[in-house]
């Protein structure tokens, strides 16, 4: 039987955490939002911040810069890469090294002490090389894996950029792949005049078709695929969203009889990869800005109304099971276990990356107007 204790993550070294994509922290946190520092980049940032074992945090901005800040906010070094970021870096924190994907179709791995580049890797592409998917990498195969709008995931060695495998991303490949702790990933396609795949890839790069949604004949220009799957190991689950014309579906599936747990449907599409609680329920914000919490069977507690026409990241939570979610409006809210929310800080411009923690529960929020604010935690941990 699964366990059933709750998961989470303390060191932040990918997009919601760690290779699951939780977004859940594995500690409670009490923010002083009044104690407000700041982390300046040279352009807008799109990209969660992810750390190192040194407590090093790692900021990468559209003007194609990586930088790394200490613990207090010292800048560290700063490294140009060729084209914009989007996409969140990926740590290697026994290599002492992270990995970074372009708008160019360039890989790049940098040493975390000084941001020396280790290799570039061109990925190849007939079309559209961007990468926008969130990077992933694999402790266990030593692999970092993305996607580029060329239509394809790579698995590159992480020592070389080699390609150890790859296999078919669909269409405008925008969400990231998840992967557990055997370094089995998951990930989402959508495939033309087909719909929507759910895909399991092995160490050996053999991929699996787990899952299949029909498309829709009203798309309404929205992705099917947006959002990454979410990992919960701890209940044998993998939560993950398709979107079908204005609308989408929540879908809990079971990795041990590997088959539907449960589904819910919104009648609003969703970018935002979902958030898993402390309890094993999930929260999921949409494109008409209302987050909705359901509890660990499907069935919905709460919707909370941002404000805000739309939501384009996803929330992280604590352990306490309260939650922050920036949104375009540049407001940052904090939602309790019960679902009552307010905004509680306003940034100039939109934020459009999933906050993250380090590991001391300190909460990094990115923002396009350059800037990464960071919240203290006064909670020790």
């Amino acid at each position: 039987m699964a366990d059933p204790r709750p998961s989470g993550c303390r060191l932040w070294q990918t997009g919601g955490g760690d290779n699951a994509r939780q977004g859940l922290f594995a500690g409670a946190v009490r923010l002083d939002l009044q104690s407000l520092r700041r982390l300046e980049a040279r352009g807008a940032v799109q990209a969660s911040v992810v750390f190192d074992t040194a407590d090093r945090a790692f900021v990468a901005d559209m003007a194609g810069g990586v930088q790394a800040f200490a613990l207090r906010g010292r800048p560290l070094w700063r490294t140009q890469l060729e084209g914009s970021i989007l996409a969140t870096l990926a740590v290697d924190g026994a290599g002492a090294r992270l990995f970074a994907g372009t708008t160019a179709g360039w890989v790049y791995s940098l040493r975390t002490p000084n941001g020396g580049a280790l290799w570039r890797k061109a990925i190849p592409s007939k079309s559209d090389p961007r990468i926008l998917s969130d990077l992933l990498y694999l402790p266990k195969q030593k692999v970092v894996v993305m996607s580029s709008w060329g239509g394809r995931f790579y698995a590159l060695d992480a020592a070389s950029g080699e390609p150890r495998y790859s296999w078919d991303a669909g269409l405008s490949p925008y969400a990231g792949a998840a992967a557990d702790t055997g370094d089995r990933v998951y990930c989402l396609r959508a495939v033309r005049d087909e719909g929507v795949q759910f895909v399991r890839v092995t160490t050996d790069g053999k991929e699996t078709i787990l899952y299949r949604q029909a498309g829709s004949e009203k798309e309404a220009g929205r992705a099917m695929v947006a959002a990454a799957p979410v990992l919960n190991e701890a209940r044998a689950r993998v939560c993950f969203i398709l979107n079908s014309g204005r609308e989408s579906l929540l879908h809990a599936w079971s990795s041990e009889t590997e088959a539907m747990l449960w589904s819910q449907r919104f009648s609003s599409a969703v970018r935002a990869t979902p958030t898993i609680l402390p309890d094993g329920g999930v929260l999921v914000a949409d494109l008409a800005g209302y987050v909705h919490a359901l509890a660990p069977d499907g069935t919905p507690r709460y919707r909370y109304a941002s404000g805000c026409e739309y939501l384009l990241s996803g929330s992280v939570c604590d352990q306490t099971g309260t939650a922050y979610i920036g949104d375009p409006l540049g407001m940052v809210h904090c939602l309790s276990a019960d679902g009552l929310g307010n905004p509680v800080f306003e940034a100039p411009r939109a934020i459009q990356a999933r906050p993250s923690f380090d590991r001391l529960g300190n909460l990094y929020v990115a923002s396009t107007d350059r800037q990464v604010y960071v919240f203290r935690n006064q909670t020790r941990l």
